[in-house]
């Protein structure tokens, strides 16, 4: 039986992923972090979670995290396959959003550093020849009560303060992706020959805007939206392309995140013990 290894696997991502291998029966083994025998076991079939996105406060971290610790693993570790997570930010801006479309650094994006780390780190997978295949999920989403991302915030504050306050434009767009969606794409890649060398966007595959999102945060929490008219930066995203996922994992449908927001709204509330 395959066992795996799950590097980043105490995170938002790895977790899902740790766990739903766990659930079947897997043998998984999440190594700490500066634990060295990564690179003198056999790791069997390694998923690299591991990355960092503060560019502003951590720039040394995101290199280390999104480039350098898995360059030294794709060089020196032993292993049988390797899923790469990198991300759709990296169209940001673009004129597509295929995964062979080409892909453009913005000089007034001050999270550049982060899209530069996560392409370096797919060109490096390829060019080192070896059983490699990279995944870019779209904005990542799921139940977590502490966690800073997007949504979970602003449920949050919807429940709590009675309250959001929008920093984005009402038409602002993005595609959300399901953390269950990405674990069970990056698991089913692990196994699938064909897929090797290759890169697979995980996304929904349409944009969602922050109006809708705000709607469903005022139906179901009663909240008050707040817009603020801010310098948002240039941030546009065309719709994600997920024909190449769809064609080799036939059974690929994602999930919607507006129905998954009432669920989540729902479980934020049995959670904090604000059942009505």
């Amino acid at each position: 039986m395959a066992h795996y290894t799950v590097i980043g696997g105490k995170g938002f991502i790895g977790s899902h992923i740790v766990k739903k291998l766990e659930d079947t029966g897997k043998d998984v083994w999440v190594p700490s972090r500066n634990d060295d025998s990564i690179y003198t076991k056999d790791l069997g079939i390694v998923i690299y979670c591991a990355g960092n996105g503060d560019c502003a406060k951590t720039p040394f971290n995101v290199v280390e995290a999104n480039i350098t610790l898995l360059a030294k693993v794709v060089e020196k570790a032993n292993f049988e396959k390797l899923i790469y997570v990198s991300s759709t930010r990296v169209y940001m801006n673009g004129p597509g959003s295929s995964e062979n479309d080409d892909l453009v650094v913005c000089n007034d994006d001050n999270r550049r550093l982060f899209n530069i780390t996560k392409l370096a780190a797919e060109e490096l997978c390829i060019r080192s020849g070896r059983n490699v295949v990279i995944v870019r999920p779209s904005n990542v989403y799921g139940l977590a009560l502490n966690s800073t991302l997007f949504l979970p915030s602003i449920i949050r504050h919807a429940i709590n303060n009675g309250e959001v306050n929008m920093f984005v434009r009402p038409e602002y767009t993005k595609d959300y992706v399901s953390v269950d969606d990405v674990a069970d794409v990056s698991i089913y890649l692990s196994k699938v020959i064909t897929a090797n060398q290759h890169v697979f966007n995980i996304a929904s595959g349409y944009n969602t805007n922050a109006q809708a999102i705000a709607d469903v945060l005022v139906q179901h929490t009663q909240c008050e939206i707040n817009w603020h008219e801010v310098n948002f930066p240039r941030e546009y995203f065309p719709e994600t392309d997920i024909s190449a996922i769809k064609a080799i994992y036939k059974d690929y449908t994602p999930r919607n995140v507006l129905k998954d927001l009432e669920y989540m709204i729902r479980n934020f509330k049995n959670e904090l013990g604000r059942v009505e």
